[in-house]
């Protein structure tokens, strides 16, 4: 029962990890409606940025923002580059698909140019294992739950409370309706990237941090779990990705106890599947559609 409870623990810092990467995947397909398999590289990238100007004697938390704000204009640049041109000709969901891979590949390799591809690390460290409550966490693992809650919290205030969002969820409801009510869709799109951005950069470092080392591929590799949070939850439902993030977080980590750990992502996936077939529209039925 003692590793179970250990293992728990673990599944949270991995849920609050994959949740602020999934609720950026889906917050931006609840506005753009297509999928960005970019997303991974963008996590890696705005680790890197962090962790340059972690190396050149910045502030962590500060160097943290500035690989944050870097996502989001590499985010912003991103849509008016490629996405709004393809978006303006109508075409296929498929064609953006691809065009999300280019960019992908294209970030992978920038980073790959610029950084190399030996292993980093930050001066920081997560600090030694503690004992708080039931579960066996560091102080860095504390730091990352507390950061993803209070960026996840202060997200959904903006999505409730403000009239940005407002506009987001008339955006994501119906993109013309929206336009004719005279919502400035462009400028909506753009700040929904950046916000996407921010969240998917923290995600970024906050897996380095945990994974020990930052190297070009760190982010893609994770991609697959992100997606997984996203579908489970319903995709295009950021309140969905949460629970799909703690879902998929806690089998991940659960599922290490029985077998080996190099298989525990692949037998997280399997629940998610059977999961999957049992309700296969997600955990959540609509989204705000369910904002």
């Amino acid at each position: 029962m003692n590793a179970l409870v250990v293992a728990i623990g673990f599944g949270l810092v991995t849920s609050a990890i994959v949740a602020l990467a999934a609720v950026a995947v889906s917050l931006q397909i609840s506005v753009t409606n297509f999928i960005n398999f970019a997303y991974g590289d963008f996590m890696t990238f705005g680790a890197y940025v962090a962790w340059m100007a972690d190396t050149h004697g910045v502030n962590f938390f500060v160097a943290v923002a500035l690989g944050g704000i870097a996502t989001g204009l590499l985010g912003v640049a991103a849509n008016y580059l490629v996405f709004r041109p393809f978006m303006r000709r109508g075409v296929r969901p498929v064609t953006l698909l691809i065009a999300g891979l280019g960019v992908a590949f294209i970030v992978q390799n920038g980073i790959i140019i610029l950084w190399g591809t030996d292993p980093q690390q930050f001066s920081v460290t997560i600090g030694d294992s503690l004992r708080v409550g039931p579960f066996l966490l560091t102080t860095g693992d504390l730091v990352i739950v507390a950061a993803s809650v209070s960026l996840l919290a202060l997200l959904h205030a903006m999505l409730r409370y403000t009239k940005f969002g407002k506009s987001l969820r008339a955006l994501s409801n119906n993109l013309d309706l929206a336009q004719a009510c005279g919502i400035n869709v462009e400028r909506m799109i753009a700040a929904t990237w950046f916000i996407c951005g921010i969240l998917t950069a923290v995600a970024g470092v906050a897996l380095v941090m945990e994974e020990g080392g930052l190297q070009p591929s760190v982010g893609f590799n994770e991609l697959f779990v992100v997606f997984g949070a996203v579908i489970l939850g319903g995709i295009g439902r950021p309140y969905g990705a949460m629970v799909g993030a703690l879902v998929v977080g806690l089998m991940t980590e659960i599922s290490a106890i029985y077998v080996n750990a190099a298989y525990k992502t692949a037998i997280a996936f399997g629940i998610v599947i059977l999961l999957l077939l049992i309700r296969p529209q997600g955990i959540f039925t609509a989204l705000g559609k369910t904002y």
